[in-house]
């Protein structure tokens, strides 16, 4: 694995355009198709919003598929410009759902997923239940309680000097987990890594270009700032190129003559 000078994290982004503009639609379209079947999954009885964690690595594992023929395509065209006009349908969004492609480990980020939320819930569950006075759990859970005197029992405790540890702790876990996830669906995908390969070659990634990583994620951060300004309309374009800059910064970090990971212990 390779390091990359701070500039890195604007070349990703730049690199992430370059995929988008080649193929707005598609790119535009399966992004934001991929969060509609995630939201719409939510829904389902019982199973819905864990539903919607486990399928969302297979569906995001179609969209590397996508950017990765583009890219493809890109680097044809430079000997071949009609490479351009090659069709790439939406159906690759759900090529992992095929028996061959890896969907057991994808599968697998998902349990990640719901196993660091449910960890998150159960330690502000724990620090509640400690803090509120005696009784304040039982008013909190009386169905004539209104969110309004919910939110106003909670407020205080939540924003006390002994919640901080609390949310150091939440915002550790949160970082640690998002390191390890960042490039897990792509080394999945595009190496044939198994669930904890892909899950350490992230982790390793991100902490070893942790300056590329942290300009790249500040452009982000003031891009996604707009988003409140224009009513939510530019998250319909900044959430597609955030993948593509997303999968152009993978490239740029893993050699491309690395060869294919070997599955581990969440074989697909």
């Amino acid at each position: 694995m390779r390091k990359r000078p701070a500039s890195s994290g604007a070349r990703w982004i730049a690199g992430g355009w370059q995929l988008l503009k080649t193929r707005p639609g598609l790119v535009i379209g399966s992004v934001l198709l991929m969060y509609l079947l995630v939201f719409l999954t939510s829904f389902v009885p019982v199973i819905g919003m864990g539903a919607g964690y486990l399928i969302a690595p297979i569906l995001g594992g179609g969209v590397i598929v996508i950017f990765a023929r583009i890219a493809e395509i890109l680097e044809r065209a430079e000997d071949e410009p009609l490479a351009r006009e090659q069709p790439i349908g939406f159906d690759l969004l759900f090529s992992q759902f095929s028996g061959q492609a890896p969907w057991r480990p994808l599968l697998g980020l998902g349990g990640v997923t719901i196993l660091v939320n449910l960890a998150i819930l159960l330690l502000l569950a724990a620090f509640l239940t400690a803090a509120m006075p005696d009784g304040g759990m039982a008013a909190l859970n009386n169905p004539e309680t209104t969110d309004s005197e919910r939110l106003a029992q909670l407020l205080p405790i939540l924003t006390s000097g002994s919640a901080m540890g609390i949310w150091l702790a939440v915002i550790v876990i949160y970082v640690l987990y998002l390191s390890a996830m960042l490039f897990a669906i792509p080394r999945v995908v595009l190496a044939g890594a198994g669930l904890t390969a892909a899950l350490t070659a992230s982790f390793r990634a991100v902490w070893l270009n942790w300056l590329p990583m942290l300009i790249f994620g500040l452009i982000w951060l003031a891009l996604f700032m707009t988003i409140p300004l224009t009513a939510g309309l530019s998250a319909i374009l900044l959430v597609p190129w955030a993948w593509a800059a997303l999968y152009a910064a993978y490239v740029s970090i893993f050699p491309a003559e690395e060869p294919r990971a070997q599955t581990d212990d969440a074989v697909g």
